[in-house]
């Protein structure tokens, strides 16, 4: 039995460092715990940063004391945490058993001494509160990151000191899969600041280039926002493999994929009639341009794609390098179809914007020819969900 139980947690501990959430290690060895090694339930003081305190986690069996997860809090100096970080008495060793606490509370010796006498009973009555028989500490370094309190075990055994020392192991291990959880959870929680500092700085570049061209402005918002709807419809469709990495792929791309219209002179961007064939040569620039600039950051191979790509056809016929059908990045495809749809339905200066109706049925026209089948039909789920706010 014995063995059985140390086995289960001995593969628990195996698995906590591949977990990168904090909570999730915690739920998994409390209840690996209580399920194994059959104890009424299990609980656990993390020590948080923010309240400078420990929180209660806590996980029980069929029977036993339960409180909300992170309902119950507990300063530095509870008799608990002070058992191990202070020291302050003689008896205090490697882990707690209330069996022991109450023969020393009985003791001679102790009687004797008032302070120690106060302290053992304030443990004591600490330790009742949270029906805690024995308690393990977790360390890093000199760091108690945690204590690991146990209840009753089912059968009325009580615990010795093979199985504290055993959970002594196990709770070093938990402290290092938590710490590596904490450092996991603060490296996303950074990237994530830093990823939405970028795309804030992208928008601020874009507005900047549209400032250029009065007659679209709003509009790359506008393709990203369509470009992520027709993304949602293709994963529905089960058209994507790696979804996340895609969409913020395509994100950046939509944001940027005109960039290379900074490289096109004004008096042409914002001609208020038809351009002549010289000037719609300048134009198709725009998107070789964008690659050019966007060429040496390797983080944005993909969005390259997507702003060099975006206005190939199926067919050929479109530019910079009159690719065919499979031959175009699906990102440059989404793009594409978003691009075409808001600028058909965008007033120009020697054309009135078509109407929802009107875009659609030349989005349908051109499937195959202008634009990837598979994007239409994304594009059309999309456009059912939601023609209401479209029209």
């Amino acid at each position: 039995m014995e063995s059985s139980y140390r086995k289960g947690l001995e593969r628990v501990a195996r698995q906590m460092i591949l977990i990168h959430r904090a909570d999730i290690v915690i739920k998994l060895v409390l209840r690996t715990i209580v399920r194994d090694l059959k104890v009424r339930h299990a609980g656990i003081f993390i020590y948080d940063k923010k309240h400078d305190a420990y929180i209660v986690k806590m996980s029980r069996g069929n029977t036993g004391f339960k409180i909300p997860s992170g309902f119950v809090k507990i300063k530095k100096d509870n008799p608990i945490i002070n058992y191990f970080t202070a020291k302050r008495f003689s008896f205090c060793g490697d882990f707690i058993l209330l069996d022991n606490i109450e023969k020393l509370i009985r003791s001679p010796k102790v009687k004797k001494d008032i302070k120690a006498g106060e302290f053992l009973d304030d443990l004591q009555t600490n330790l009742d509160f949270y029906q805690a028989r024995a308690c393990v500490p977790g360390f890093f370094r000199k760091e108690l990151v945690g204590v690991l309190f146990l209840g009753d075990k089912n059968n009325g055994d009580k615990f010795n000191t093979k199985d504290l020392g055993f959970l002594s192991t196990l709770a070093s291990d938990v402290v290092m899969a938590i710490k590596n959880a904490w450092l996991f959870e603060d490296l996303s929680r950074q990237i994530e600041v830093n990823k939405r500092l970028f795309l804030q700085m992208i928008s601020a570049f874009v507005s900047s280039i549209e400032a250029k061209d009065k007659y679209t402005r709003g509009h790359t918002e506008r393709v990203m926002m369509y470009a992520l709807s027709i993304a949602e419809q293709l994963k529905k469709r089960g058209e994507l493999s790696n979804r996340n990495k895609f969409v913020d792929d395509l994100r950046v791309a939509a944001l940027l994929h005109d960039i290379g219209k900074i490289g096109v002179p004004e008096h042409i961007l914002n001609k208020p009639a038809a351009l002549s064939e010289e000037e719609r040569d300048i134009v198709r620039e725009h998107p070789a341009i964008g690659d050019n600039i966007l060429k040496g950051v390797d983080e944005l191979e993909m969005v390259r794609l997507g702003v060099r790509f975006h206005h190939e056809r199926c067919d050929g016929l479109g530019y910079p390098d009159g690719l065919h059908g499979e031959e175009i990045p699906l990102i440059a495809s989404v793009i594409g179809l978003a691009d075409a749809y808001d600028a058909m339905t965008s007033d120009r200066p020697y054309r009135k914007a078509l109407s929802f109706d009107e875009a659609i049925n030349e989005i349908k026209k051109n499937k195959g020819k202008q634009f990837d089948p598979k994007v239409v039909d994304a594009f059309l789920d999309y456009t059912q969900e939601t023609n209401n706010k479209l029209r």
